[in-house]
């Protein structure tokens, strides 16, 4: 004797416990991964130097005006996984543009580590030097990771680019945040989750900047950078999460072109 067909309404009350159940255990996945990504150890994020120094060009050049290139934004503008200075986020886009342009660049950075994008426009904007002659953000990891909703990415951001630009008269350069669905620290399926939230960020930058005018400009790292980390160890920091100086050099590669394009021409000689 067949057994007789359930009613439709227990049907879908079965497929909604069935859903339900399977995106609670999803959580309780991540939960649990990102709770042994919290209790890690992690090394000093503290990393013993100051970005303020100035770069000259490595090819025969003529001894132009100085760039002033200003830097903030999160632990890769502060440095983190870069023992010398000369290895930095900054130093390295500094010497890129330098080369590019045949002028020296004096780049200063004011980058703290765990910065969120409101918490860069609240304490770093503050700082930057009136007499910038070009701006880099880099920042939305820690909104990544920090959960800031989705809908506040591209608000917030374009208030940072406006008051930059307020403050200075400058172009200003966003460096997006970073692919994070190849990053190996991340256990599945966290990594996956974490490479669909960062997708989100980097739309929410990308039209902040479309927002703000001609005097901002947008560097996708994970299209232009990200990709060159994949199957290169020797491009991550010991702690697996931040580049290490070969990778910020792929940054470094990505941001300069941007950067050195949005400097003024200097001024004629008399």
């Amino acid at each position: 004797m067949s057994r007789p067909a359930d009613p439709p309404r227990r049907r879908w009350l079965r497929w909604v416990l069935l859903t339900a159940g399977a995106a609670l255990a999803f959580l309780a996945v991540l939960a649990a991964e990102v709770a042994v990504l919290l209790g890690r150890e992690y090394p000093d994020q503290d990393v013993g130097y100051l970005v303020d120094t100035t770069v000259r060009p490595r090819r025969p050049a003529g001894e132009g005006e100085v760039v002033e290139l200003v830097m903030i934004g999160d632990s890769t503008v502060a440095g983190v996984g870069a023992p010398t200075l000369a290895g930095s986020l900054p130093v390295q886009t500094a010497q890129r543009v330098a080369d590019e342009l045949g002028r020296p660049v004096h780049v200063v950075g004011h980058g703290v580590s765990g910065a969120t994008t409101e918490e860069v426009r609240r304490d770093q904007v503050a700082r930057i030097d009136a007499g910038a002659d070009v701006v880099v953000v880099v920042a939305g990891s820690n909104d990544l990771t920090h959960l800031t909703p989705l809908w506040a990415i591209r608000p917030r951001t374009r208030r940072l680019l406006r008051d930059v630009h307020e403050r200075t008269g400058a172009p200003v350069v966003l460096g997006g945040t970073p692919e994070f669905a190849t990053l190996i620290l991340f256990p599945q399926p966290l990594r996956a989750a974490s490479g669909w939230l960062a997708a989100r960020v980097r739309q929410g930058q990308r039209e902040a900047v479309a927002d703000a005018g001609p005097w901002a400009s947008f560097v996708d790292i994970s299209a232009l950078a990200s990709p060159r980390f994949v199957g290169r160890p020797e491009s991550m920091a010991a702690d697996r999460y931040h580049p290490s100086p070969v990778g910020y050099g792929f940054w470094a590669d990505a941001l300069a072109p941007a950067v050195a394009a949005a400097v003024p021409a200097p001024a004629p000689a008399p």
